[in-house]
């Protein structure tokens, strides 16, 4: 097991990756773009939470492809206000020239204002501690073997992020290389949102260096530390609440709830049986969990347990009045294992069955049970796969 450097404080890690950035760009022939920087391809900047909005009012997001003609297309019905919502894929006009507006103030939000208000953003996120919120877009490597980073994108900045300031190792790592389970772990995020705050800026290459886990502390005191002006938390047990995923695995999913990663298991995804959370969700999604327990004794040590089937009733008490024994009742093969096959049945709840005497129906195949009985306490139902239709 290859053992890390020694380990350094965030400010040191932070100078350090950022250094090794800006020598390699700078060391890289560069084109001449706003800032410096590279524009990505159609950037979508994610919203913030609703009391941590870092924006400017006008601005909107704008294509800038030009038509086969050059021309800038018409804008048509036009909002009273001064605010004006153009279409995508209109052209922008370049800093140095004049237009006429239709209001005192042009509506049309150039490629100039673009990179000053993402400027602005960096900068406040910097001096205020305020957390701005993008897409996970990338993970690169460290030339000097480092930890890897994180790749964000805010506007036309390039935002990175040290692994260690994103994740947190596993207790046990297996004998692997620290630094591959941390590219490892980067990658199983990618295409999530990520909260960060801004910690250093170089405008001349259009770089910024961020670190999640001070976000991550912000959310936690606000949410779960912080009372409101009556007393109470914001957060409680059986709270339903909208959580980020972060990252998939086949056993389960884990979850970003204001400022604290959690782990929720198949079993608590779905109430319907479910083999693979890989098909079901992907990083990027947002859902609703409902907090089951929540440990806050040790603000520096908030443990909360969550389930995302509890928001909602149980569909499988309302099956279980509907089912008549000695009934049949059709359904789709759900899983197979050594004690039977496991149906799915088309009321809402799912039957166990014994292995007919012919043949085993694949996973996927529809059939017709028999009921012969049921547990309404705990929510059992067996019977006699009476027939088959094999999928095609």
């Amino acid at each position: 097991m290859a053992t890390p450097k020694k380990k350094k404080t965030s400010e040191e890690q932070l100078a350090a990756v950022e250094a090794e950035v800006l020598s390699a760009e700078q060391s890289a022939p560069q084109e001449e773009t706003p800032l410096g920087g590279a524009p990505p391809s159609e950037v979508e900047l994610p919203q913030t939470e609703s009391d941590n909005e870092i924006q400017s009012a006008g601005s909107e997001d704008n294509a800038d492809s030009k038509n086969e003609s050059g021309e800038i297309p018409a804008v048509t019905d036009a909002p009273s206000s001064q605010t004006v919502r153009t279409r995508k894929r209109i052209i922008l006009p370049d800093n140095d020239m004049n237009v006429l507006t239709i209001d005192n103030k042009l509506g049309v939000q150039t490629e100039a204002d673009k990179a000053r208000d993402a400027m602005l953003d960096l900068i406040e996120s910097l001096r205020t501690r305020r957390y701005l919120t993008d897409t996970l877009e990338g993970v690169e490597r460290s030339t000097t073997g480092g930890e890897p980073r994180a790749v964000l994108y805010h506007g036309d900045f390039k935002v990175i992020i040290p692994a260690s300031l994103v994740v947190k190792l596993p207790n046990d790592l297996r004998d692997q290389d620290p630094f591959e389970v941390y590219h490892y772990l980067l990658s199983k995020r990618l295409g999530a949102e990520i909260d960060y705050v801004v910690k250093g800026i170089d405008p001349d290459t259009g770089i910024a260096v961020g670190d999640r886990m001070a976000a991550m502390a912000t959310k936690r005191r606000h949410y779960y530390v912080n009372t409101t002006r009556d007393g109470t938390y914001r957060t409680y047990e059986g709270l339903v609440c909208e959580a980020r995923v972060m990252s998939v695995i086949r056993d389960g999913i884990f979850v970003e709830l204001f400022g604290i990663d959690i782990y929720i298991p198949l079993r608590e995804l779905s109430y319907i049986r479910i083999v693979d959370a890989v098909g079901y969700y992907m990083p990027g999604d947002r859902i609703l969990v409902k907090i089951m327990r929540l440990y806050r004794d040790d603000p520096e040590d908030i443990h909360v347990v969550a389930s995302a089937k509890r928001v909602a009733v149980n569909p499988q008490d309302k099956a279980i009045e509907k089912i008549v024994i000695e009934n049949n009742y059709a359904g789709t093969v759900s899983m197979l294992d050594s004690n039977g096959i496991f149906v799915q049945l088309d009321i809402g709840i799912e039957c166990k069955c014994k292995f007919p005497p012919r043949a085993r129906p694949p996973k996927g195949a529809r059939v017709v049970v028999k009921i012969s009985g049921v547990d309404p306490e705990t929510r059992r139902v067996w019977g006699i796969i009476s027939y088959v239709s094999i999928p095609r």
